[in-house]
Formats: structure tokens, C-alpha cells, sequence
């Protein structure tokens, strides 16, 4: 059983509520499944929760996580609320910020009430987390998912809830400056160099938008010696790694079973993460 009772020092902490915190990485690093167990542990601090999955790639990636749901169960896409996929454009062709429909005030600056705007249909709710999806690929040539990335940049909501964004694998959605309507960037890395060249390429570009609160968290670690090797090729970046997570096979059984994650996986390691997150988030500058 997960203990939440928090140390002295992360009371004292600044929290992460109204944060918004974008998940990254290579596909297959665990993006998802590490997004969905913070959710857990965010849920039973105290926090309310959003979650919005903006991977259009992935058909149930966080549904079954989070809710043990398969597409059947998946809530209607945000992209529909905002007019579907022939009124949002692609932020590439034209980066003017989303705007609700027959209302020319721009989302992030006049962020979304859920509870009075967004229709019940559009979301699910689980304790006090809510979990919503921008859209997914639906059909054969439906073409670019710009405008899927529009609304998971722009998509921002009034209150204190922490927003956490699990983005498509790799790093496109730097090259549409999806990241600018972010708080927290984490780049999650599993055991392979190419994670290794992704979070070298994300820092890169971290730094060309001047964005500060850039985080790595290493997944899947199965020993002390993988944790090693993986720091040793970071190099410079070893500062940016904030937590480490094991590999665990539990994970394997729920991946196969279909169950959500809540019911099944060991959670010690994030509820670390996620008190680590409390820390260098509210002390900029300090990755010690």
C-alpha cells in the first residue's frame, strides 16, 4: 500500500497546482504510463487532476491506464467541441491561438471553465481527476494532425487543477511550438541512446524558446548499473534528471490484462517524482 503521507520539506514546498506539465519522450519510453500513475498520485495528494491525452496516434494508450477502458470508452474529442478538424488549423500553416466557436477571444488567455462549458460527453472523471483527449486519427488519409496539436497546445483551463498533457512520441510537436503554452516540460528517457539523442534535442530547443523548467525522468531502470551507464551518456544533462523509476513487471501484467494502472502498480517511485517535481519546480534553478 502507497503511504501519502508528505515530509515536512514538501509541505513547505510551493505546490503544482495550476501547472501545466507536458510529457515527452521517444514512443515506447512510458510516457503514458508514468504520465497516468502521477495522475494517481496527484489524485490522492489532494489535487484536482486534468488530464489530456494529445497523442493522436495511439487509439487507447491513456484510457486503459487511467480507467481500464478500451476506444469504445473514449469520451468525444476536444477537436469536435472547437468546430472539428476543417475549422482548427494546423499552428504551422497558421499559429493564431484556438478560439471557441463564433468567439474570436483567443483559449489561453481566456482560459475554459470545464464545468460550466465543456459538455459532460467530452470528458470522464474519476475522484478528482478529469480526463479529456484532443482527437485521435480516425480514418484512413484524414491527413495532417495540425489541428489535433493546436487544441493540445491552446487547451487551457481556469482553477487550480494540474494539467498533464501526454504529447505524441518524439519531438514534432517542438517544431509546431506546441510547448508554448506549457509550465513544465518532462522528458522521459527508457534504457536506449535514441532517448538519449531525444532529450539532447529537446534541451536544444528548451533553450532556443527560452524555456527554463526543462526536467528528465529515467523509466524502466532495471539496476543500478543501467542507471550508471545512462547518466554517464547525458553528460552535461545528468543536472536536468530529476528521479529515477524502476522497471517492474507488474506493469508488463497490467499492459496485458487491460487493467488501470491505480488497481495494480507499485507507486513508490512516482509519489518520489512527484514530491521532487513539488521541489525543483518551486525553486527554479535548483537541480541538486
Amino acid at each position: 500500500m502507497v503511504t501519502m503521507k508528505r515530509s515536512q520539506e514538501s509541505e513547505n514546498c510551493r505546490s503544482l497546482r495550476g501547472r501545466r506539465i507536458f510529457f515527452c519522450g521517444k514512443g515506447g519510453c512510458g510516457k503514458s504510463t508514468l504520465l497516468a500513475m502521477v495522475a494517481v498520485i496527484l489524485d490522492r495528494l489532494g489535487y484536482e487532476v486534468l488530464v489530456l491525452d494529445g497523442d493522436a496516434s495511439n487509439p487507447e494508450g491513456l484510457i486503459r491506464l487511467m480507467f481500464g477502458l478500451g476506444i469504445g470508452g473514449e469520451p468525444k474529442p476536444l477537436i469536435e467541441f472547437f468546430g472539428g478538424i476543417d475549422k482548427v488549423t494546423c499552428p504551422v500553416d497558421d499559429p493564431s491561438p484556438l478560439t471557441r466557436i463564433d468567439d474570436a477571444r483567443p483559449v489561453p488567455e481566456n482560459r475554459m471553465d470545464v464545468s460550466r462549458e465543456i459538455p459532460p460527453e467530452y470528458y470522464l472523471k474519476k475522484n478528482n481527476t478529469l480526463f479529456l483527449q484532443a482527437g485521435k486519427i480516425a480514418h484512413y488519409g484524414q491527413g495532417c494532425d495540425g489541428p489535433l496539436e493546436k487544441v493540445v497546445r491552446d487547451f487551457r483551463v481556469t482553477g487550480d487543477a494540474v494539467s498533464l498533457v501526454d504529447m505524441k512520441a518524439g519531438i514534432e510537436h517542438f517544431g509546431r511550438k506546441v510547448p508554448d503554452q506549457r509550465d513544465i516540460i518532462l522528458g522521459i528517457l527508457d534504457y536506449t541512446l535514441e532517448s538519449v539523442s531525444i532529450a539532447e534535442r529537446m534541451e536544444e530547443f528548451c533553450r532556443e524558446a527560452g524555456i527554463d523548467d526543462f526536467y528528465l525522468v529515467l523509466n524502466k531502470i532495471g539496476s543500478s548499473e543501467v542507471e550508471s551507464i545512462l547518466m554517464d551518456k547525458l553528460g552535461r544533462l545528468q543536472d536536468r534528471v530529476i528521479s529515477s523509476v524502476d522497471f517492474d513487471q507488474e506493469l508488463i501484467m497490467a499492459g496485458l490484462s487491460g487493467k488501470a494502472l491505480a488497481e495494480c502498480a507499485p507507486l513508490q517511485a512516482v509519489e518520489r517524482l512527484v514530491a521532487r517535481m513539488e521541489k525543483v519546480v518551486s525553486l527554479p534553478g535548483d537541480k541538486s
